[in-house]
């Protein structure tokens, strides 16, 4: 994966230099994350130009809590078969635990966003995903790991102990359609994060 666009660096050099790599056997596919679509779609269009090696996957940010690349990125990944694989799928943490729960992750400032830090309609989405994971008798984690995971190809999640990660295994938890849209209804537009 590169990691955000570069606008220092001309198109077709990023592309070819991918694809370069791609040839020498160095990596076997090409992946993008964090960019705005547009700059996303013209490297991928450089590279269809050209011959050269296309991505095949975008690791965006992408939770319950923050869901604007469904707009264009999630539909443009859709239309050309593009994998979307998120990061930050618990929103670092919020939607892993009740609001205003202490741990040792928060109290270091690695972890979750204090619950003061939530607009619009984040504590509603965030008090939702506990209520379903209460109804379903699982984590509240697990929860927004199976709303993503019915969204895109596979979410990355950090884990910081085996049994967080035994955690982020998701299996037979499924989401109805009305239960997602009970978790999405609350969410409100937030301005674009994470590009240049």
């Amino acid at each position: 994966q590169i990691h955000r666009f570069d606008p220092s660096v001309t198109p077709e050099e990023t592309m070819k230099a991918l694809h370069d790599l791609v040839q020498s056997g160095k990596v076997r596919y090409i992946g993008a994350s964090s960019m705005r679509c547009w700059q996303f779609a013209m490297l991928n269009e450089v590279a269809a130009k050209n011959c050269w090696t296309k991505f095949v996957s975008m690791q965006d940010e992408y939770s319950l809590l923050y869901r604007e690349d469904e707009r264009e990125m999630h539909a443009y990944c859709k239309h050309n078969g593009i994998g979307v694989i998120p990061w930050s799928p618990l929103a670092a943490g919020v939607l892993a635990r009740p609001i205003g729960t202490e741990t040792t992750r928060v109290n270091s400032g690695n972890g979750a966003v204090p619950a003061k830090t939530l607009i619009g309609g984040d504590a509603t989405i965030v008090n939702r995903v506990e209520e379903l994971a209460k109804k379903k008798n699982c984590k509240i984690g697990q929860i927004a790991l199976a709303w993503v995971g019915a969204k895109v190809a596979s979410p990355i999640v950090g884990v910081n102990s085996v049994q967080r990660l035994q955690e982020s295994i998701v299996k037979g938890i499924e989401l109805t359609l009305e239960e997602m849209t009970y978790l999405e209804e609350p969410y409100e537009p937030k301005v674009v994060r994470g590009h240049l």
